[in-house]
Formats: structure tokens, sequence, C-alpha cells
């Protein structure tokens, strides 16, 4: 560990105090929310007493908070994994250290296990206060799909499968900085992937009035259809034109506005927000997976690597 602080102490810092920071003021936030709502019910009420989502005036930094935490996984995993093999192969200290630690696979345990304990201890409590600060924020409501990945277990999933990510770009470049731009070509890639295989973790179904948009529940929405008078479940785009034209053909014949009961109406497919325990748990597995197939690459990546 004092080994691993020496080689990173800045990148350690920086993920330490930045993460920390954010979740601080997290706490801070959901601090705040709470102590407003404890008044509610007497004569010094605040105005948040009086709504559903109290605090999209008061606190509008909310969003922005959940989009910082959002990214920091992934970067605290590319600063503490691209130099750990990146950085020596550039600055040819490999020449030495791999020689001295007798194994290669052992040198890399050593000098990913630190790195991997402090990211992961770090983005463990941001992803507790995340979570308290979203519970706070809308009291009233389950929180199912909000900010999927801005907190909870996948919070820290992300992190690890980051950091296991830049080892392995930092092995395959060589050289810190180029291997920290594709890393975050990468990343943007995990994150983007991750957001469109969540809806088929679990198969979806038509969803409830009380699970609908709107509602105190936030589902994950993976489709919009409309369902006829007749009862009949047509596509989107059919069920717009059908709509459009009912109101087009109302207003040029001067006739009053069309009864809704007469037209195709929405309905939600999706995952229910009891079900996001199940997500998380199978998503968590899939990523303990892939981490424990990066770090074989890893592993074997270095293993055959010249140390230049």
């Amino acid at each position: 560990m004092r080994l691993a602080w020496r080689l990173q102490r800045w990148e350690m810092a920086f993920v330490v105090i930045g993460g920390l920071g954010l979740a601080a003021f997290a706490l801070w936030q959901a601090f705040d929310m709470r102590s407003m709502l404890t008044g509610c019910g007497t004569a010094s009420a605040a105005p948040a007493c009086e709504f559903v989502y109290p605090f999209q005036e008061s606190h509008g930094s909310f969003f922005l908070l959940m989009q910082l935490i959002a990214l920091t996984p992934f970067l605290a995993g590319l600063l503490l994994g691209v130099p750990i093999v990146g950085r020596e192969i550039e600055h040819r200290t490999a020449l030495i250290a791999w020689p001295l630690a007798g194994s290669r696979s052992r040198w890399l345990a050593l000098r990913i296990t630190p790195a991997l304990i402090i990211g992961a201890a770090v983005l463990v409590v941001l992803a507790m206060a995340a979570e308290l600060m979203a519970q706070a924020y809308l009291p009233k409501s389950e929180l199912g799909f909000l900010h999927h990945g801005s907190r909870g277990v996948p919070l820290v999933m992300r992190g690890v499968i980051a950091l296991l990510l830049a080892v392995v770009v930092g092995a395959l470049v060589g050289r810190v900085l180029p291997a920290l731009l594709v890393g975050i070509a990468l990343c943007i890639a995990v994150s983007v992937g991750l957001n469109v295989v969540r809806e088929r973790w679990v198969p979806s179904a038509e969803l409830t009035v009380a699970d609908e948009p709107g509602g105190l529940t936030n589902p994950e929405i993976t489709e919009v259809r409309y369902r006829t008078p007749g009862g009949e479940i047509i596509g989107a785009q059919e069920g717009e034109i059908i709509v459009s034209a009912a109101y087009e053909a109302a207003a040029q014949a001067g006739e009053p506005e069309q009864d809704p009961a007469a037209l195709p109406q929405p309905a939600y497919f999706g995952i229910t927000s009891a079900r996001y325990p199940e997500v998380v748990v199978r998503e968590s597995l899939a990523l303990g997976a892939a981490a424990f197939g990066l770090a074989g690459v890893a592993t074997l990546l270095v293993r055959r690597r010249r140390p230049e």
C-alpha cells in the first residue's frame, strides 16, 4: 500500500478528495432537504411541504450533482488504472520493477489491489450518500430506476469495471496520455451500452396506471404504444397518426374536441420499480464476471509484454 501511494499519490489523493467531497455535499443536501420537511404542519412550514416533488425549485443542483456522481466511477477508474502498467512502460521502470518482483502476475496483483481498495471504498461512501440524497429528494415516492448508475451498488460496480478496463488499456498502449484518451472513449461506450442493455436484464411488460410516468414510482420505460378503444395494442406511430387525424378532422368540421375515450390511449411498457433489485443483481453479476475477465486479460498482457 505504501509503494502504491508513493507511485500514485496524486491520482489517489484526487480520487479520495474529489469523491469524499462529492459525498459530503450530497449528505449536506440530504440533511438540508430533510430539515425543510421537519417543519411541515407548523406555522413556519416551507413551501416544499405542499408538493409531491417538493425540491425542484429549492434544490435544483440535485440533478447536476447526480450527473457528476455518475461520472465519478469512470473518472476514478481511469485515473487509478491507466498508470499502473502504462506509466511503468512509458518511464521504462518496468525493466527494473518486473524482474525484482519475481512474478509479473504477483507484481500486477500487488499494484491493482491498493487502487481497487481505495477506489471501491470511496465509491461505496459516495454511493451511500447519493442514495440518501435521492431518498430525501423524493420523500413520498419510490426511487425505483431514478438515476440508476448514480447511486447504490451499480455506482461501485461501474468503478471496478472502469479501473480494470483502464489497466488493460494502459498495458496495451504503454503511454499514459494516449491510454487515458482511449479509456475515455471506452468508458463512454460502456456507459451507453449499460443503459441500452438495462431493459434486457428482465423482460418488460405493460405497466399499470400506478406505475405510469408521473406517479409515485419510477419504473424503467422501455416502449410506448397505444391501446385502441377496443383494447387492441398498436404501435406508437400508428396511434399518433390516428389521434392527429381525428383532431384535424374535428377542427376542419368545426366540431368540439374529441372525446379522449374514443381515441387510442398511450400504453406504457417497461420494468416496474419493484423489480429494480433484480435488475441490480443481474447487472452486478454480469459486471463482476466482466471484471474477472478483464483482470485475466491484463495479467496475460503483462506477462507477455516486453518491458521496453
